[in-house]
């Protein structure tokens, strides 16, 4: 007997073994759906493997398969398979990953009404001492299922919302009132479809058609009567007789025509119908009344139209009505079909299809080692290291269209759908209806839409975020990943679901398929770089920022009536050197006597660019008006209640939120301590910057784009088309701004506050910093006239901030490598984060430290010396939504070791090689 290994998308590492019946011989091949019992509970399955032989002695038979093709391919299989081992994950949450949201359905219970003679409450009694009738929602419930039929629990728990219904499940199960069984509720998303009208006949076949279809018309009856006497009249009642009419109507259809008209008799004797149309214009009548016309011509639209019609379009290209189109389906004349109606978000988005330019030497050289990857089936692994404004995308674009060249299948990540618009635009026209994006903030239909067009090969690009990369691709050629060192690609923990990053995934990817992985950065990651110089990489440089070429800048010229600030480059390409970046310290602002968020050198700066036209973008990584609310009488500081952490004021709801929970309270008149009005609002956010500039002028267009004023991605997109369109002058935004936008008319970038995060007790602090700093920067001076950036700081001497200013990314390595190999920190040692969160901070803390105290064991017991633990300790955000969090740190090697050996505790998060420690 056959058998099948089964993983389940339960918080178990473990596979269960299932036997296959022998209805489904040859059916069941690795990657099927299937339909299992696992307790008592029904469950969707994924088939790992089959074996001949069971590990177990009795097993449970495989019930049904719920799809009769495989969902995933072998190669996201084995990568399922090493997520789970890489992120000591479950295996069943690792494969789920690369399911659509909904895609199957989840255990549920069926409960059947059984009793027919259901009368009064009085009248039923269920079992207890003393036995006691129904209460009212038990008798509600019976009078529900009895009513509606057998009912799902989630169900009956839409439908008695707030109401204790397992209680009353239980008791009337117990009764013999109810019936219940374990079902697997049906997905909660499927495919949309439209029914078109297809015809089933020929135009020979039409008159014997007519003739099957004609109906008879009681008015055209009468008519024919009438017409056979000639002039002789014919008594009305026996007219009426002779057609079998029930009722006058045939004959006031015809009195309302002009046909006939009615002379009236003396009384006892009928009245007589008399004919007063001629006879052209009654074989008019009947013809149509007997539909041979209409029908004709109803039938040839049909076989004319090039394309079968929805019920809605016959009815307005004939004129048909839906109860004739109906009568032809049930006739056989046409057939409704349905044909699935594909859900794509590029759907209302025009793209003209765009030429590649020519490359620059640089390009070139970069292309020509990429190129030659992508002509076979051996994998490759390239970090493309090019300062902002580089050409990156033009290489990827290169890359996505000889892997099409080949036949194969494309994936673009990116690091926030919202953020780069201007990158999935440019790939869309580069490859107009071969492109589908993916995301989590996509509707549910259009993620399983793009999943399935994928799955049948009808895709050849897919373009979107961290889950993008595990759609179906039957064979992929090419994945790259822009912005490479962007934190997003790391999956957050706490969201039941495995903390893998996107880069070693798509690399393990790549490798199954013998695919190209392209990495793409100004600042890549630390432990990017520090794999490439050690050749994981082969290392491709673009150290040259690329303006546009000729045609396009004298256009962009003509047009906006500029000239532009750029000299020649090499071949049809002009270039220019990176935004020039003035550091200001604001500590010498403040001794001058400027209180002033901005500083005098942005203050200047904003007004020479604002009076030539031009456009600017200021940046503060932080939400909001106030993020520091405090009494001034008694020191009270206002925190969230749920995390313990400081409320941000928002005045433009005069609204305190936490931006860790998102939990909102309206602005205090009182301190809630001691009751003073004095409450003080302290700090800045983007709604301070934006009223800061609109008093310095008045005369100003802003636009703020931070999360509080873009919730979804139509938002981004809107804002970034204002600013586009010069709706505005400023755009001020968190680290939103600083991702791939090329906007040619921003001749300034402001940095508000350049020391935000330095001081965060978290290893990449600078690194994270030195990024935001360097990618915003880059969005200055990409058009025709140049720009600047000025950075404000309170540590000018910081050597972040000193090689931010330089665009100098070698020498940030140098100074942060160092500081990394002192101190044990990645790339050098890996580390390994458990992070416990529970509702009390004593049970926090206790599972922390019997954590530790086991991992002590381990270590010890394994000799695994090069590995060392650190902590417990409390969390730097030490309660978030209402839990108390505590974690530990493994660094060695490879923490996994001692962490494989580890019981999993209760509330506990794994988190490998950790993207922030805080």
């Amino acid at each position: 007997m056959p058998f099948a290994e089964v993983a389940l998308n339960v918080p178990l590492r473990k596979t269960f073994t299932y036997h296959i019946p022998d209805a489904f011989a040859g059916q069941v091949l690795p990657g099927c759906l299937a339909r299992v019992e696992f307790g008592v509970a029904m469950q969707p399955g994924l088939v790992l493997a089959l074996h001949d032989e069971s590990p177990i002695p009795r097993t449970k038979p495989l019930i049904e398969l719920l799809d009769p093709l495989p969902v995933l391919s072998p190669a996201y299989l084995d990568l399922a398979r090493w997520l789970s081992e890489s992120c000591l994950a479950p295996i069943g949450a690792c494969l789920w990953l690369m399911l659509p949201p909904g895609f199957t359905g989840k255990s549920d219970q069926l409960y059947r009404f059984l009793r027919d003679d259901l009368g009064e409450p009085q009248q039923l009694s269920l079992p207890g001492a003393p036995k006691q009738p129904p209460s009212a929602l038990d008798f509600r419930l019976l009078e529900y299922l009895r009513d509606k039929g057998p009912k799902r629990l989630s169900q009956l728990k839409r439908a008695f919302a707030k109401e204790p219904l397992t209680p009353a499940l239980e008791r009337l199960t117990e009764a013999g009132m109810l019936s219940s069984e374990a079902v697997l509720a049906p997905p909660s998303v499927k495919a949309k479809t439209r029914a078109r009208l297809h015809p089933q006949y020929r135009v020979e076949q039409i008159p014997d058609l007519i003739a099957q279809l004609r109906k008879p018309s009681k008015q055209a009856e009468l008519l024919e009567l009438i017409a056979e006497r000639d002039a002789d009249a014919i008594g009305l009642g026996d007219a009426l007789k002779r057609i079998g009419a029930k009722s006058k109507a045939p004959l006031k259809k015809l009195i309302d025509e002009g046909l006939v008209f009615v002379e009236e008799t003396e009384r006892g004797e009928q009245d007589l119908i008399i004919l007063e149309a001629p006879p052209e214009r009654v074989e008019r009548a009947l013809s149509a009344w007997r539909g041979e016309g209409y029908l004709r011509q109803l039938l040839l639209d049909f076989i004319a139209a090039a394309q079968p019609m929805t019920m809605k379009e016959a009815t307005e290209a004939t004129g048909a009505s839906r109860a004739r189109l109906k009568g032809l389906v049930e006739a056989g004349a046409l057939e409704l079909r349905d044909e699935i109606l594909w859900r794509d978000s590029l759907r209302d988005f025009d793209f003209v299809p765009s030429a590649a330019p020519s490359l620059t030497p640089d390009q070139r050289a970069a292309w020509n080692a990429i190129r030659p990857t992508l002509q076979g089936r051996e994998s490759a692994r390239y970090l493309l290291h090019g300062v902002t404004g580089s050409g990156k995308t033009e290489i990827y674009l290169r890359a996505i269209a000889e892997t099409l060249r080949q036949g194969r299948a494309a994936i673009l990540l990116v690091p926030e759908i919202a953020l780069t618009p201007q990158t999935v635009r440019r790939v869309a026209e580069r490859f107009p209806g071969r492109v589908a994006l993916v995301h989590g903030s996509l509707p549910a239909g259009e993620r399983y839409d793009a999943w399935q067009r994928a799955r049948k090969g009808e895709i050849g690009v897919i373009v979107g975020t961290r889950s993008a990369l595990f759609t179906p691709l039957p064979d992929i050629g090419l994945i790259a990943l822009d912005e490479e060192h962007d934190a997003s690609y790391k999956q957050a923990p706490g969201m039941n679901l495995p903390v893998y990053h996107s880069r070693e995934a798509a690399e393990q990817l790549a490798r199954r398929h013998g695919a190209a992985l392209i990495l793409g950065s100004a600042t890549p990651d630390l432990g990017t770089w520090h794999r490439a110089r050690q050749g994981h990489y082969q290392l491709l440089r673009l150290p040259q920022r690329i303006m546009g070429h000729r045609q396009r800048i004298a256009q962009q010229a003509d047009r906006l009536g500029l000239a532009s600030r750029y000299q020649s480059a090499q071949d049809d390409a002009l270039a220019i050197e990176l935004p020039p970046v003035e550091i200001v310290d604001m500590r010498a602002e403040l001794r001058a006597g400027n209180t002033s968020m901005f500083s005098r050198a942005l203050q200047r700066s904003l007004g020479e660019v604002l009076a030539r036209g031009e456009q600017a973008m200021l940046l503060l990584n932080r939400r909001g008006h106030a993020t520091y609310v405090f009494c001034r009488d008694c020191g009270f500081v206002l925190e969230c209640s749920r995390c313990d952490a400081p409320l941000t004021y928002h005045r433009v709801d005069r609204h305190l939120r936490c931006h860790h929970c998102g939990a909102s309270e309206p602005q205090p008149a009182a301190c809630p301590a001691c009751q003073s009005p004095r409450v003080r609002y302290f700090g800045a956010g983007t709604q301070q910057v934006a009223e800061a500039l609109n008093d310095l002028y008045p005369a100003v267009r802003s636009l703020r784009w931070d999360i509080d004023s873009a919730r979804s991605p139509q938002t981004h997109f809107e804002i970034l088309r204002k600013f586009i369109d010069r709706e505005a002058d400023v755009l001020i935004g968190t680290q939103m701004i600083a991702k791939g936008l090329d906007l040619p008319l921003v001749t300034l970038v402001g940095v508000v506050s350049a020391d935000l995060g330095l001081a965060l007790p978290d290893y990449r602090a600078g690194e994270r910093v030195f990024q935001l700093l360097t990618q915003v920067s880059g969005r200055a001076g990409r058009g025709l006239l140049g720009g600047s950036v000025v950075l404000q700081t309170y540590q000018p001497g910081h050597y972040v901030v000193q090689a931010a200013s330089q665009h100098d990314y070698a020498a940030f390595v140098e100074r942060e490598s160092a500081y990394r190999r002192e101190l044990g920190y990645p790339p050098y040692r890996r580390l390994a984060r458990l992070v416990f969160a529970e509702s009390s901070p004593e049970a926090a803390r206790r599972q922390a430290e019997e954590a530790a105290r086991r991992l002590r064991q381990i270590l010890q017991a394994q000799a695994l010396t090069g590995t060392t633990l650190i902590g417990p300790a409390p969390c730097f955000f030490a309660r978030l939504d209402r839990r108390y969090r505590w974690h530990l740190l493994l660094r060695g090697p490879d923490p996994r070791a001692a962490l494989r050996e580890l019981k999993p505790l209760p509330g506990w998060r794994v988190d490998i090689d950790p993207v922030d420690l805080l």
